[in-house]
């Protein structure tokens, strides 16, 4: 397995990214699209967007919908309009959404929570998830199959704790396993015996933070 900077792998893997299915992603989509509050009309911005899925979604729910990534290829492979920057300095006012999104980002930026509070509005809500710190601590890799062979992101490594902040009040935190649905994804891959023990202990953590005055 190869161990890339995030910048290098995502580069190499954009051309691939949406047409690999990714048990992850459909646990968290899974989970997350049912506890987001009403985007009708609500200005999303999509931190560290990738190939902008979540930024599509939000848009398709009538929210003003901004993806911002620091992969120029993802962007460019999502076929939909991004901006090209650095999760740790967003270019966006304070306060200036009502909805803030960062999915399976934070293990390459974990520093840029604090830039998620400072662009939410009082009120407003952040939605994080991610891979779970304790199945990366069991051995678990941030890894992507490529055409070229198994590709391991290099990443940072922190705790659910350590997001607790001033200005951003927990509401709701899910640590789910993998289910059904996801089983169908590793027998399409050809690893159904992989699933069983997988699905023992939380793969991803959804969390939901108010933005509360400072």
């Amino acid at each position: 397995m190869t161990t890339l900077p995030a910048l290098e792998a995502y580069r190499l893997l954009a051309p691939e990214y949406d047409a690999t299915p990714n048990a992850l992603i459909a646990l968290e989509e899974r989970m997350l699209r049912p506890l987001l509050p009403n985007l009708e009309g609500c200005t999303f911005i999509d931190v560290g967007t990738g190939t902008g899925r979540w930024a599509k979604y939000a848009a398709s729910k009538g929210a003003l919908a901004i993806g911002i990534d620091f992969c120029e290829e993802m962007l460019r492979a999502g076929k939909r309009s991004g901006v090209l920057g650095d999760a740790c300095r967003l270019p966006f006012a304070d306060e200036c959404a009502d909805v803030v999104m960062c999915a399976f980002t934070l293990g390459y930026a974990p520093s840029c929570f604090s830039e998620l509070r400072r662009i939410t509005r009082v009120g407003g809500t952040v939605a994080v998830a991610d891979v779970h710190p304790g199945a990366l601590e069991r051995g678990w890799k941030r890894s992507f199959r490529h055409s070229n062979g198994q590709i391991e992101i290099a990443h940072h490594h922190y705790t659910i704790r350590e997001l607790q902040t001033a200005g951003l009040a927990l509401s709701f935190l899910a640590e789910p396993t993998l289910g059904p649905p996801e089983k169908v994804i590793f027998e399409e891959a050809g690893c159904p015996e992989r699933f069983e023990e997988a699905a023992r202990c939380p793969a991803i953590f959804v969390a939901l933070f108010r933005r509360t005055p400072a």
